[in-house]
C-alpha cells in the first residue's frame, strides 16, 4: 500500500484500488477494509488530504494485515495527531 499526503485546512480521505488487484468483488472488498480502518484513525489524524493506492498484494492480505499496515504507514509519515493537539 502507499501513502499520497497533501497538506490542507481540512482532513479528506480517498482510496485508488485499480483493476489490476482483482475483480469488482475483490477491490469493493479492499476498499471497505481501508474505509473502516481509515474511520478509526481518523480523530487521531493531522488534517490534510490522504490518498491511500492499494497494491495487487493487498488482494491476498487480511484485514488486520491491511490495518497494521496502513498504521505503520501513517505513522512512519508523522501524520498523527500529537497529545493536546486540535
Amino acid at each position: 500500500m502507499v501513502l499520497v499526503y497533501l497538506r490542507g485546512r481540512d482532513l479528506k480521505i480517498g482510496f485508488s484500488v485499480s483493476s489490476k488487484v482483482g475483480n469488482a468483488v475483490t477491490r469493493n472488498r479492499v476498499r471497505r477494509c481501508l474505509r473502516e480502518d481509515a474511520r478509526l484513525l481518523r480523530p487521531r489524524l493531522k488534517r490534510g488530504k490522504y490518498i491511500f493506492v492499494a497494491r495487487v498484494a493487498a488482494a491476498k492480505c487480511a484485514h488486520e494485515a491491511l490495518t497494521r499496515e496502513m498504521s505503520a504507514l501513517i505513522g512512519r509519515a508523522g501524520l498523527l495527531k500529537e497529545d493536546g493537539e486540535a
